[in-house]
């Protein structure tokens, strides 16, 4: 088996690939076309959400509309509420009624049926409106303004112009957003966006290693022009970007390398005779202290295979899944994961590109 060299310091095959999960995005396999993916992602990470298909949760169902039980969930999960005494009548069946009652004693929800509130309708799909209270009672939002011109006689008009004053919501009817529509129902797409905002959740791609060889969804073989202009749709206005130059190991002609912090794209530009052309290759690295360089995605959105982090020692890595330490007329070491191969002891010919720790991408040549 015969690997390719990655920079100066990563060696992988390419195309045959098996880890990590299935989709792009690194959680569900039904929201890759989501707009909200990124903030589904975020809520996800950090454990606000499970899954709509128990116990595989690898779905999110992010067009079906939110309920109340599932918003109790949501709001208990993301504020880490205390537990409560159950005190609704119509609870008792819901596998959300713990979290129900934690809310209810967080005063975050005072029922469905006032004046006496006996009920909480858990199976009742939230609206908008509604939404925007559970969203101020939880997060304690103080009073704001707002230009909607369709709340009319909401009785949560004044929760919707909290809502809209600290930024969670935008309106209903883009780009005018002259709307709310609070009578319309939250989808869970919508409402993964609602609490990226309104908890500050990092929401940036994350970067997945896949058997399809993408980077953050940019198919392996993207065309120059195309690559540059979706990843820079993903992570911004690159920082660097040297045509006809590898930044970490030999020239080469007939590359463009294009990087956003710490996460380089390899691009060829012209096929040389291999059969290769457009996106070739990726790699995330680290700077000599262990660090992301600013201006690209965070370190714990690339997601290793076997559980491995990134900067895990060469020991670990190996212990993990690989089948073979060896190293190369460069003084470099290299692990192999059956088709993943990895540098990981911090030499190489350029001293501007230590590394020190395990790396991740899929391999491009400078030679």
């Amino acid at each position: 088996m015969k690997g390719r060299l990655f920079g100066a310091v990563f060696v992988l095959v390419i195309g045959l690939l098996a880890v990590g999960t299935a989709n792009a995005s690194g959680f569900f396999t039904d929201d890759d076309n989501s707009i909200h993916l990124r903030a589904i992602e975020a809520i996800a990470d950090e454990g606000i959400t499970k899954g709509c298909n128990p116990p595989a949760n690898d779905l999110y169902c992010p067009t079906a509309t939110v309920t109340r039980e599932q918003m109790a969930s949501f709001l208990v999960r993301a504020l880490d509420l205390p537990a409560g005494t159950p005190s609704f009548t119509d609870t008792d069946e819901s596998i959300h009624k713990t979290d129900i009652a934690a809310l209810a004693a967080a005063g975050v929800t005072k029922g469905c049926n006032p004046p006496f509130n006996t009920l909480f309708c858990p199976t009742a799909t939230v609206t908008r409106e509604q939404m925007a209270s559970f969203l101020v009672r939880a997060l304690d939002l103080p009073a704001g303004t707002s230009s909607f011109t369709d709340l009319g006689e909401s009785v949560h008009t004044a929760d919707i112009a909290a809502l809209a004053t600290a930024g969670i919501t935008k309106g209903c009817n883009p780009p005018d957003n002259t709307l709310f529509c609070p009578t319309a129902p939250v989808t869970r797409e919508q409402m993964a966006s609602f609490l990226v905002r309104g908890l500050g959740l990092d929401s940036s791609p994350r970067i997945v290693v896949t058997s399809d060889g993408d980077l953050a969804g940019v198919a392996e073989g993207t065309l120059e022009v195309d690559a540059v202009a979706e990843l820079s749709d993903l992570f911004g206005a690159p920082t660097l970007d040297t045509p006809g130059r590898c930044p970490y190991f030999l020239p080469e002609d007939n590359m463009r390398y294009v990087r956003w912090g710490s996460l380089i794209a390899a691009i060829k530009t012209v096929d040389s005779g291999d059969g290769q052309i457009g996106l070739v290759g990726w790699r995330y690295k680290l700077d000599a202290g262990g660090n992301p360089e600013p201006g690209g995605p965070l370190a714990g959105h690339i997601e290793m295979p076997f559980g491995l982090e990134l900067g895990d020692p060469i020991g670990d890595a190996v212990d993990a899944g690989g089948s073979a330490i060896a190293t190369t007329p460069f003084g470099w070491t290299i692990v192999e994961f059956v088709d993943f191969i990895v540098e990981a002891d911090g030499l190489s010919v350029d001293a501007a590109a230590p590394i020190d720790g395990v790396q991740q991408g899929f391999g491009f040549s400078c030679e």
